[in-house]
């Protein structure tokens, strides 16, 4: 499947409003830490997610708060019941290596380091294919509405598999670690750097999630049914 790189880079500034859209997603990463904000960009994400399903090229816009919370709050639980197990791992893992080392012991405490260098590379491991998976479910919810959407097994196992998703994915992948060298870069000058950097990883986030749901649109042949007529969808509905 052949991609249109700068199609995709370019995909945020698609509108007349766009410098206004990263910096209200910019300025709600800032304050992610207070959850609401965090919840809306996770809710904006999903809108982006939908719009590459539809086959849309202009990005949407912060409005309707009310549902945009709504939908970001189902969103993080979807992607927090997906990395349940990674985080399993890592408690067991971590936990039990920590214990090892503090016994004392020479022998507890080499267990202890190769359990814990084990366990945090298995839980990493872990934590990249589940979030490859929850990405679909993700996209399955934009399309669906309904939680148990992001869960269907028998929409995610085929595109999972499908190169028609998963070389979107690799691009959206790539998006985001340019936008963490360029934020990287922009955090060395201080505090003014540090927030320049926030706002284009939000930037980046738009991009890799607009590319992640032309890939889902693809793989499932939704990009096709997008020209027809359709009845709305209620994507409100958990």
């Amino acid at each position: 499947m052949a991609i249109d790189l700068e199609r995709v880079v370019t995909y945020p500034t698609n509108s007349d409003d766009w410098i206004k859209t990263i910096l209200i997603g910019g300025a709600l990463t800032l304050f992610a830490f207070l959850l609401v904000p965090a919840f809306l960009v996770y809710g904006y994400v999903l809108r982006v997610l939908r719009a590459g399903i539809e086959g849309r090229e202009e990005p949407p816009v912060f409005d309707d708060w009310g549902a945009l919370l709504k939908e970001g709050v189902v969103a993080f639980v979807i992607v927090l019941v997906y990395q349940l197990i990674p985080l399993l791992v890592m408690a067991v893992t971590v936990g039990g290596s920590v214990a090892a080392i503090a016994t004392g012991s020479e022998a507890g405490a080499g267990v202890g380091i190769v359990g814990l260098l084990g366990g945090l590379a298995l839980s990493t491991l872990l934590a990249l294919v589940f979030g490859y998976v929850a990405l679909i479910g993700l996209a399955n919810y934009a399309h669906v509405g309904t939680f148990g959407s992001a869960f269907d097994l028998d929409v995610i196992r085929p595109v999972a598999t499908d190169g028609a998703y998963a070389i979107p994915w690799l691009y959206g992948v790539g998006v985001l670690i340019a936008a963490a060298v360029v934020a990287g870069v922009l955090g060395v000058v201080p505090i003014v750097g540090a927030i320049a950097g926030v706002f284009v990883t939000f930037y980046g986030q738009v991009a890799a999630a607009w590319v992640w749901g032309t890939g889902f649109g693809d793989a499932t042949g939704l990009d096709d049914a997008a020209a027809d007529p359709a009845p709305d969808v209620d994507h409100g509905a958990v």
